[in-house]
């Protein structure tokens, strides 16, 4: 096994020298080794109304309406598909009258379910309808409870309605007969398949072809800017992994969090309550940071929380334990936190503006806070990122996203850190320093080398996502380190391979 990249340059790759046959070889070379795990992604953009979708959403459609070789009528098919049965959530009351006067409707939209343990009853929440107690079918729970009552779905669902179902004298007519998602159940042993298809890529191609799969043009960037790519992705595969990106606008940071996976959360700006974030004593729901695998907090300058002294404190807690207390009671999450923001930046040099006296500057002023900066594993430099033009999507063919989105939750319960302490003897360095050092280089080796063995994991070839680890920690540390000297200042990163 091979990782070839010096990760702390920023030199070009080797252009091909044919890139045009480089990339016609590479898309030819996906579909033969994936055929019914990859979508053309420039077939989903045909149509900006529809950006208020999920990207997995509309992958799911081109893939199963849309013929790459003739992709028109299918397109048409899916533009009749979204008028007819699609609604924004104003147009709740018509679609009710919809439902009520015609026996029946079909829905598409987003669905979760609950147990009401005082009612002993099933729930199903529908946004589309502005209900959240929706009776819902015992076979729709049986065939995709997983889904549903953890994350929610995206789907189409069969809503009857029937005015005699009571409860207390109060009426519960909606009700969801079928289900179907727009998603990809993993079988037993699919991660095991996934993995063995990498070693049928070089190491180049497989960045490529993530790169394709979550939307752009491989041939348009560095090495160096993919391998920043693929950091924003580290939190889908690496459970309560922290991280930061403050960068200049436009360069894909919220498109990135919103559309890889439904078992992420993007909350913008406003405010950030403590119910919302972790636990609702009221109607004893658990929060985001409780459901969902991530949580993006985009615009974080303009975040604001509810009680800043309870809910940071609660924020800290839980990035550093992974729990959390609300009364007396205690959870355990996996879900990483993301914080995303802007930071007025010299374009031409791709560096942050000279005026900052730190890089965490424009952070609200209580997440300022030494104890909270210090939890976070990674830095990701969104200076360095390009803004996200139309010539940088991608051409070709990628991973479906809710099949990566699944394989990334699948990749969560796989330990590559393992393999990391056993290559390297990080000396002196604090525990904490040690933890998310290994951590971003165990997300690294889980994008690109799923497929990774004992046998592969030399310091040779760990050695660069190591580094790579260090310098996304040490701007971390190295903020602190200005804003507290006496105790963040000459901080050794030295590692030497295990004997």
């Amino acid at each position: 096994m091979e990782i070839a990249v010096q990760p702390d340059t920023a030199t070009l790759d080797p252009s091909p020298p044919d890139p045009d046959r480089y990339l016609t070889d590479l898309n030819d070379k996906i579909r033969q080794s994936l055929p019914d795990r990859v979508v053309s992604k420039p077939l989903t953009q045909w149509n900006e109304a529809y950006k208020e979708f999920p990207r997995f959403v509309m992958e799911y459609l081109v893939s199963r309406y849309v013929n790459p070789s003739e992709p028109v009528p299918g397109q048409s098919k899916i533009d009749r598909i979204l008028s007819e049965h699609y609604t924004e959530s104003v147009k709740k009351e018509l679609i009710k009258s919809r439902i009520k006067e015609n026996g029946e409707y079909l829905l598409l939209g987003q669905l979760s379910v609950r147990l009401d343990q005082g009612r002993d009853h099933y729930w199903a929440d529908v946004p589309a309808l502005g209900d959240d107690h929706v009776r819902v079918a015992p076979k729709v729970l049986t065939q995709y409870r997983d889904a549903l009552m953890t994350t929610g779905a995206w789907g189409t669902m069969t809503i009857e309605y029937d005015a005699t179902y009571e409860i207390n004298r109060r009426k519960y007519p909606f009700y969801i007969r079928e289900f179907t998602p727009f998603q990809v159940i993993l079988r037993e042993g699919s991660l095991d398949e996934y993995a063995a298809k990498r070693r049928q890529f070089s190491d180049d191609e497989w960045v490529d072809l993530l790169v394709q799969s979550i939307g752009f043009n491989p041939l348009r960037f560095d090495r160096r800017t993919k391998w920043l790519m693929l950091l924003r992705m580290i939190p889908f595969v690496e459970a309560n992994y922290n991280l930061i990106e403050l960068g200049p606008r436009e360069t894909g940071k919220t498109y990135t969090y919103r559309n890889t996976s439904a078992k992420s959360f993007v909350i913008s700006g406003g405010k950030a309550t403590t119910p919302t974030l972790f636990y609702n004593k009221g109607t004893r729901k658990l929060g985001v940071i409780g459901i969902k695998h991530v949580v993006f907090f985009d615009e974080i300058a303009n975040t604001r929380f509810d009680d800043p002294e309870s809910s940071i404190s609660m924020l800290k807690d839980y990035m550093q334990t992974g729990k959390f207390t609300r009364g007396d009671q205690e959870f355990s999450a996996q879900c990483s936190i993301v914080l995303g923001g802007n930071i007025d930046t010299d374009l031409r040099h791709k560096t942050p503006a000279a005026r900052y006296e730190h890089l965490f500057a424009v952070l609200p002023e209580e997440l300022q806070d030494i104890a909270f900066l210090d939890r976070i594993h990674g830095y990701l430099p969104g200076w360095e990122m390009p803004k996200i033009r139309p010539e940088n999507y991608a051409t070709g063919y990628g991973f479906m996203t809710d099949y990566l989105a699944e394989v990334f939750s699948e990749l969560r319960r796989r330990n590559f850190q393992t393999y990391v302490a056993a290559a390297f003897d990080f000396g002196a360095m604090t525990g904490r320093n040690q933890d998310a050092i290994k951590k971003t280089a165990a997300g690294m080796l889980k994008l690109l080398r799923p497929d990774l063995t004992i046998e592969d994991a030399t310091p040779e070839n760990l050695q660069p996502v190591v580094e790579f680890g260090i310098e996304m920690r040490k701007r971390v540390v190295d903020q602190l380190a200005t804003m507290k000297p006496e105790e963040f200042g000459g901080v050794n990163y030295d590692f030497t391979p295990s004997v």
